[in-house]
């Protein structure tokens, strides 16, 4: 990882790369396209954060953006009435119309090792604590059946329990997540950081994508508390808690994969 020095001018013409306008347009030229987000201006970001580019960071920032005024769909196929949540629905298609909010974030992992052709990275655990290793190699079919047992048997709390505590929030980074796990009758919810960058201050913002449960469609999640349409949270590295809209997360409940 490497912090690169980049003049306003140019961080927007790179935007559409390293996610100061998050969403990326289907269609080029018509007057839905995705334009630079005014946070991005104000803030007048310097610096963003770089990443090796086959990392996690470039797979999420890969994944294609549906227009802006696209809406959430539920499993029927109809508006599900979560425009609140969203800045943009992320183009990624789900095997279950059904899949829950840890589901995506494993489904997310599993895909990037796939097509890293990376086979043996992809394992998770259960909620008993057992690891599952993927054996299907190169076949699509055998990946989707495997992701497919593994919906039945974790969830929230078997990822919080395999994953690492992130011992620094200054330290957040794609393919992070935000969880607190489900117990008993508590149901859990997980987000996933998809872009982080910095501005000349040095203060940290970073965005988050989520499945709801059901989960319907991934989404990039909007920042409700500030003025303005913005996918970016401003960090407190010092802050016991982070608060993403309706879900609060202790510090220790930032998490990463081993």
């Amino acid at each position: 990882m490497r912090i690169g020095k980049l003049s306003i001018g140019l961080v927007l013409a790179v935007s559409l790369c390293f996610g100061l306008s998050s969403c990326k347009a289907e269609n080029k030229g018509n007057a839905n396209d995705v334009q630079p987000d005014s946070v991005a201006v104000n803030a007048d970001y310097q610096y963003i954060i770089q990443y090796e580019d086959d990392s996690f960071y470039k797979f999420l920032c890969s994944l294609p953006r549906k227009k802006r005024i696209a809406e959430i769909k539920n499993y029927k196929g109809e508006d599900a009435g979560m425009s609140y949540y969203k800045y943009c629905v992320i183009d990624f298609p789900l095997l279950s119309p059904v899949e829950q909010c840890a589901d995506v974030c494993m489904h997310l992992r599993a895909e990037y090792f796939f097509r890293q052709k990376q086979y043996d990275k992809i394992h998770f655990h259960d909620v008993g604590g057992k690891d599952h290793k993927y054996t299907g190699g190169a076949s699509r079919q055998a990946l989707n059946a495997y992701l497919r047992k593994i919906y039945n048997i974790s969830n929230t709390a078997s990822m919080y329990n395999e994953m690492q505590i992130v011992s620094s929030l200054s330290d957040i980074r794609p393919g992070d997540v935000l969880i607190y796990p489900a117990r008993g009758n508590k149901l859990g919810h997980v987000v996933m950081v998809s872009e982080v960058a910095k501005d000349a201050k040095g203060d940290i913002y970073f965005q988050v994508m989520q499945g709801f449960t059901p989960a319907c469609e991934l989404h990039i999640v909007k920042n409700n508390d500030v003025s303005g349409n913005t996918p970016w949270f401003k960090l407190d590295p010092d802050a016991d808690v982070i608060k993403i809209d309706n879900f609060t997360f202790r510090k220790d409940q930032l998490r990463r994969w081993k």
